[in-house]
């Protein structure tokens, strides 16, 4: 799954984005007021989804979208914009259900077939993450969700 870092207040990642989601449909999902109209708004010159500003008391975000919207963009992606979750569970997910949302820790071995990249001894993966081939923060995510099951 490829990862691209964006900001809408430099404009980092933005048209790399923009071209990764060209022609193809994708949902905007997370926390209220993390950016996900803003980010719409930057992909989109000719959109103006509704943001709010900051809170000055705690300078997080506020939910401003209170219905999910389909956006359709000049390069013909088709993105939706939800409102803001407060939590977001997992259903039934098994090991390979994880391997499968996980698929770039594939290209590094691990001793063990069913490695579970947790504790096992001569794991690709964690070896990966200390020479900085995985984001730490990748295989945060992994263990969080490993965590759950």
């Amino acid at each position: 799954m490829p990862v691209v870092l964006c900001s809408t207040k430099t404009g980092e990642g933005i048209g790399d984005l923009r071209d990764l989601l060209a022609g193809s449909l994708a949902v905007l999902a997370g926390h209220s007021g993390v950016g996900k109209s803003s980010l719409l708004n930057a992909l989109a010159d000719e959109l103006h989804a509704r943001t709010g500003a900051l809170s000055e008391s705690t300078r997080k975000g506020r939910q401003t979208t209170t219905s999910a919207r389909l956006y359709e963009l000049r390069n013909g992606a088709r993105i939706i914009d939800t409102p803001g979750i407060r939590e977001l569970g997992l259903g039934r997910v098994s090991l390979a259900d994880l391997r499968s949302a996980f698929t770039d820790f594939a290209a590094f071995a691990c001793r063990f077939r069913d490695c579970t990249h947790r504790a096992e001894p001569d794991c690709g993966v964690r070896a990966a993450v200390e020479s900085g081939a995985i984001a730490k923060a990748r295989y945060g995510s992994y263990l969080r969700i490993a965590g759950e099951m």
